[in-house]
Order: C-alpha cells, then sequence, then structure tokens
C-alpha cells in the first residue's frame, strides 16, 4: 500500500465534510513501544498535533464540559470518561467521541479515584484516536496495515541521498537513554525518566495479557514495594525503573 503525501491541507467538501488525513502518516511518524512479542507501533500525540496542524489548519481539538463542571464525565456503573471532538475556525465541529478512563491494566477507574495525570493521559489517547476516527490520521496502525512512503514530498534529492537509511527495528530492548536535563545532586537512576518514554513503557505494559501483566506487577512490587493503596502505574517514573523494565522484557522475551 503506497501511502502518496502532500503539503497542502486537506479540503473538505459537502461529501466529505472533515478533513481526509487518511494518507499523510509515513514511516516517519511511526515510532515503537515495547519489545519483542510485545511491540506495537504508534504515532505519539505530539506528532498527531503536528501533522493536524500541517495537514488540518484550523482544527483544534477540545474535550466537552462534563454535565457538573470539567472535563470528566461519569459513567452509569460509576467509572470516568471523556468526551472529545474537533471543531475549525468557522465554529464548525466534529461527531463528539468518547474516551474512557483506564487504569494500568486497561481497567475502568472509578470516577472518584481519577486523578491529573488519568485526565492528562485520556486527553492525549483520545485526541489520537478522534483524529484517526474523523480524519482517518493514522488509521493504517488501528487496522494493522503497512505503511510505506518513508519520504516526504517535500524533502529535496538531496537530502534524501543524505539521509542514512533506518536501522532495523531491534527486537531487544534499546539501552536506557540518559535523562535529559539531570538534575544536579540526584544520582543517575534516580534521575525522572521523559514523559515520552514513560507513556511508552506504560503502552507496552497496557497491551500485555492479564496473565503476563499480573506477572510483571508481581515482580515489579517484589522488588520496588508500592505503598497503600498505591498504582504500579504511579511508581513508574526514574531511570532505575525503566532499566528495570527493558531487562524484565529480555528475560522473558
Amino acid at each position: 500500500m503506497s501511502l502518496e503525501t502532500t503539503n497542502s491541507p486537506a479540503q473538505s467538501s459537502p461529501s466529505q465534510p472533515f478533513p481526509n488525513l487518511g494518507d499523510v502518516i509515513t514511516t516517519d511518524d511511526v515510532s515503537q513501544k515495547g519489545t519483542g512479542k510485545y511491540t506495537a507501533d504508534y504515532v505519539n500525540w505530539c506528532r498527531t498535533m503536528h501533522l493536524l496542524h500541517v495537514h488540518a489548519p484550523g482544527w483544534q481539538f477540545a474535550l466537552a464540559t462534563a454535565p457538573g463542571g470539567g472535563h470528566v464525565w461519569k459513567a452509569p456503573n460509576g467509572s470516568g470518561y471523556v468526551v472529545g471532538y474537533f471543531i475549525n475556525s468557522e465554529g464548525k465541529t466534529t461527531p463528539h467521541f468518547p474516551q474512557a478512563v483506564m487504569g494500568f491494566k486497561n481497567e475502568h477507574v472509578a470516577f472518584e479515584k481519577i486523578h491529573a495525570r488519568d485526565v492528562t493521559d485520556t486527553h492525549r489517547r483520545c485526541l489520537c484516536t478522534a483524529a484517526a476516527a474523523h480524519f482517518g490520521l493514522a488509521w493504517q496502525l488501528w487496522a494493522r496495515e503497512e505503511v510505506e512512503d518513508p519520504m516526504r514530498p517535500e524533502e529535496s534529492k538531496s537530502a534524501r541521498s543524505m539521509k542514512k537509511p533506518e536501522k532495523a527495528r531491534s527486537m531487544t530492548p534499546a539501552p536506557t537513554p540518559e535523562p535529559t536535563p539531570a538534575v544536579p545532586g540526584v544520582k543517575a537512576e534516580d534521575q525522572l525518566i521523559k514523559p515520552d518514554e514513560r507513556d511508552m513503557l506504560l503502552g507496552t505494559l497496557q497491551e500485555l495479557e492479564k496473565a503476563k501483566l499480573d506477572a510483571f506487577m508481581q515482580a515489579f512490587t517484589a522488588v520496588f514495594p508500592l505503598p497503600p493503596n498505591g498504582r504500579v502505574s504511579e511508581a513508574i517514573t526514574s531511570v532505575k525503573h525503566q532499566t528495570w523494565i527493558n531487562d524484565y522484557f529480555k528475560r522473558n522475551a
């Protein structure tokens, strides 16, 4: 499947009321999380926003206000969800798109226990899934179709010839990157990992089968005990956690 892209913004028409971004992404936009049999391709939320700015200018993502105020809606079973949509400069909106607030095991989170990190994570997930649903952006990844055409038309032949070939994706975890910037006086292993790196780790874990996830959580908490009512997803914050998780997947690949 060939994906040809253009620099011009996607146009809408009466028969196609919203921009069609189904052929926008290339392999350069796709990242990979996890290792070995736990790998998954994705386009991160920041890249998604950039592609929307370039190919659908004027369209902005927003969360609908819940009846009681705020952006988290309460479901009949007591869990929570957000409702996202896109709006353009003329006030035209896409249909509302709900996204459940999910915990570490992809389970629902009780409305009363939803905290700020849950909201921001769900906001970013809703952005990406709503962009795929309404604009077709990165639909190939959800349908598990191959993404081709690694070059964008705006890149010159000289740039293309100078571009280094992409390395084959390794089936083993990449070396743990150095945190940037480092906090003076804090040990290297205790430095905080970047938000994107943390999201990749949590995303990988969320895709594990229940039995494998339970085994991981048991092993993790044996090394890094949690406080009462603590959550593993909140405990994964530093380089030592990232290193341990990468080693765990190496051992269990």
